[in-house]
């Protein structure tokens, strides 16, 4: 996981162009110290990422099935699911 940097509203002001193509290319996160508070930014991808671990975790039980999932040899897993699309 890559730190956050923080830099200030001026600096984010003086460089956006630059701090722009860096969260989209790089992944860069960025903190952004305003005289109100902070702001965090973010690439599109990051944050629909983000919402989905928020969705996912707030389905009672899916933790647990993806650990247990995830700890299940693949040779006990079913070649395909069975559904029948026709």
């Amino acid at each position: 996981m890559r730190i956050m940097r923080q830099i200030t509203a001026n600096t984010a002001q003086k460089e956006l162009i630059s701090v722009l193509d860096n969260v989209i290319t790089q992944g860069d996160k960025v903190s952004i110290a305003t005289e109100r508070g902070v702001v965090v930014l973010v690439s599109e991808d990051e944050w629909k990422g983000i919402m989905e671990t928020l969705y996912l975790q707030s389905i009672p039980g899916i933790a647990e099935s993806i650990l247990k999932g995830k700890a299940t040899p693949i040779s006990e897993c079913l070649d395909s699911i069975g559904w029948d699309i026709n």
